[in-house]
């Protein structure tokens, strides 16, 4: 083979080792893409703690009774992506939303200042909620809240109505689960603080001298940390959900879903 041949067919092959690396749907971005820290993901700030706390109660009784997994991501920017479809295909897919091979998750991406929202439909659920429907749930149920400033409600919104859909199809009733938001245990437990004992106190205190000051306060230890002032959420009638974020499950997306401004 002369030299000239062999120059021929090393371009040759060189051009199509070029357009076959156009042509492959690799991520341009994938090292800007936050880290999911649970189902409800609000980096821009903009969503309220009752709204997110409804929402991850929601998202953990539709995990737990169908396997579907609905996340929300909100951002200040989807920047250096050009476009909300390219930024939420990239982050529902780098994050794997839904079960493998059932491919069964949702992303609602709200980007603050795009303005843009879209529901990201994961291939299992694309055909209880084509693109159509998607773009329904969004001018229904959430641009009316997002126009008026209401990014948590709004985004609340939405995802009940498309929890609704997938609960109906795996044949879910909502209502016999129990969705409320329960006020923190260190309020509700205060306002069981024994009269009686408040009583004591006030009067050893008035009484006894300012010697005896130090010992109320370290009797009123033993209601601190967990027993007094301790944290979380109501657990009566939660039927076991709970017990925090573990990643998702590896689902895949096909671009399925639907976009809008606000």
């Amino acid at each position: 083979m002369t030299k000239d041949k062999l120059k021929s067919k090393l371009f040759i092959i060189s051009i199509a080792i070029f357009i076959a690396a156009l042509l492959v749907p690799i991520s341009t971005y994938p090292q800007k893409l936050p880290k999911p820290i649970g189902y409800i993901n609000d980096f821009a700030g903009v969503i309220d703690e009752n709204s997110k706390l409804k929402m991850e109660r929601l998202a953990e009784v539709i995990k737990k009774t169908t396997g579907a997994e609905i996340a929300v991501a909100t951002v200040k920017s989807i920047q250096p992506y050009a476009t909300i479809e390219e930024f939420s295909i990239d982050l529902a897919s780098r994050w794997g939303i839904g079960e493998k091979g059932k491919d069964n998750g949702i992303l609602i991406v709200l980007a603050m200042n795009e303005r843009r929202v879209r529901i990201e439909v994961g291939y299992g659920l694309e055909g209880i909620i084509p693109d159509g429907l998607a773009g329904e749930i969004i001018d229904k149920s959430m641009l009316p809240y997002f126009r008026s400033g209401n990014y948590g409600i709004g985004l609340l919104k939405g995802f009940e109505a498309i929890a609704g859909i997938i609960a109906k199809e795996y044949n879910v009733d909502l209502s016999k689960y129990d969705l409320n938001v329960r006020e923190s245990r260190k309020y509700t437990r205060q306002s069981r603080f024994p009269i009686g004992l408040l009583s004591f106190i006030i009067l050893l205190f008035l009484f006894g001298g300012g010697r005896f000051f130090l010992w109320p306060l370290i009797f009123l230890g033993g209601f601190s940390g967990r027993g007094f002032f301790g944290g979380g959420f109501g657990s009566g009638g939660d039927s076991g959900f709970g017990g925090g974020f573990s990643g998702f499950g590896g689902g895949g997306f096909g671009g399925g879903g639907a976009s809008r401004g606000f």
